[in-house]
């Protein structure tokens, strides 16, 4: 069976999470975690007798998709017993969770993969990279005579960095939409803060940042110019006889490298979060799809898991809105061949990947992941806004 926890229950999944997670809550992070975990959240299935076999907990966000602020469903904390795995009860749990979504009207998910391979059997694909830099402190760029200041800011400033935060964050496929719940017990609770000011009085930038063992570790570097910018590498360059080098996390699209006079810095790329489409049909009639009168792009969607979606679309962008039809599958057969010498097929994962510009349609075709005339595969790129995906946030 598969509910709800109710609030005596919670103990329980705090139990089950430090052991599949291997940590260990003191009794103040026990009473915090439990006087902020909504039961509502959290789906758990359950043997007869009352037993707490696996659980997950699905959250209610906010996250931007083509500039646009969308309803999304962040799983998160899915854990079986070891003694119940293998049972396919994560597999309900996940059916549930998407279930729950699509009758909700949320028609995107995000999550944390312990296992790429394991989500993607169930439609989840990679959406999200990160970059990491480690820069040596003879590789700092030069001070720059900056109009505006830098002061450092008590844990406290949501108010303060959040307009400046959704500023940065809508330009990326996949960031959250902080509420002040948010920012306070999940990004601000243990990072040092450093907001850029203009002359203005007004905030344009911010890290937040930590130091360990003469380590600078900055969480999130945000400049929305540069001033801000140079503004921010001024304070850490006033670190230089406490540090010997930082590291930055920074969106795949970021150039920091480029701009220094010794680009030579040590850099990574991390693959980080994955995506689903919950509900295609809503998801497209929402997605700002480039306008080209004229043109209707056909795509032959398949989904094995929530069926649902499994059929042809046909999308036409020439309004505010595009233009959206859906023809179901028949029973029994994988789509709806509506105009068989025309469109796209391709299955939810690679929509997903496509949607959230993690991966370019002929990048797609090119590797035999999707099938279409070359034309149609042209239409498509040509539909798409380019918003880079990132998400500086973990759950």
């Amino acid at each position: 069976m598969i509910r709800n926890l109710q609030k005596e229950e919670l103990m329980h999944s705090l139990e089950l999470s430090q052991y599949a997670f291997r940590y260990s809550l003191t009794k103040e992070d026990i009473e915090k975690r439990l006087q902020n975990l909504d039961p509502a959240s959290v789906y758990g299935t359950f043997a007869e007798n009352g037993q707490l076999l696996a659980k997950l907990h699905l959250l209610p966000f906010d996250a931007y998709l083509g500039g646009r602020s969308v309803k999304m469903g962040g799983l998160a904390g899915v854990a079986t017993w070891p003694e119940n795995r293998r049972k396919g009860l994560i597999r309900q749990l996940l059916r549930h969770s998407l279930e729950v979504m699509n009758n909700t009207g949320t028609y995107l998910s995000m999550l944390h993969p312990f296992s790429v391979k394991f989500y993607r059997s169930f439609g989840w694909e990679l959406t999200c990279d990160y970059k990491k830099y480690k820069i040596h402190k003879t590789q700092f760029p030069p001070f720059h005579e900056v109009s505006g200041r830098v002061e450092r800011l008590s844990e406290d400033s949501s108010p303060i960095l959040s307009p400046i935060y959704e500023r940065f964050s809508e330009r990326y496929n996949g960031s959250l939409k902080r509420n002040e719940v948010w920012w306070n017990n999940n990004v601000l609770s243990n990072s040092k803060i450093a907001l850029y000011r203009q002359s203005n009085n007004e905030g344009a930038g911010y890290i937040l940042y930590s130091i360990k063992e003469k380590v600078m570790e900055i969480e999130e570097f945000v400049a929305l110019d540069r001033e801000s910018w140079e503004g921010l590498w001024n304070f850490i360059r006033n670190h230089d006889s406490m540090i010997n080098e930082v590291t930055i996390v920074a969106p795949p699209d970021d150039e920091t490298g480029f701009y220094l006079d010794d680009p030579k810095i040590h850099q990574e790329q991390h693959s980080y979060f994955m995506a689903r489409v919950v509900n295609v049909l809503e998801a497209l009639k929402e997605y700002p799809f480039n306008k080209i009168p004229g043109e209707t792009l056909f795509l032959h969607v398949k989904d094995d898991f929530a069926e649902w979606n499994t059929g042809t679309y046909s999308v036409t962008a020439d309004g505010i809105q595009p233009s959206v039809n859906f023809f179901p599958a028949k029973e029994g057969e994988s789509s709806c061949q509506i105009a068989p010498k025309r469109g796209i097929s391709l299955g939810i994962k690679e929509l997903t990947a496509i949607l959230f510009n993690y991966k370019q349609p002929k990048s797609l075709l090119n590797h035999g992941r999707i099938s279409g005339r070359e034309e149609d595969i042209a239409l498509f790129e040509s539909l798409l806004p380019k918003h880079t995906p990132f998400i500086y946030d973990f759950f």
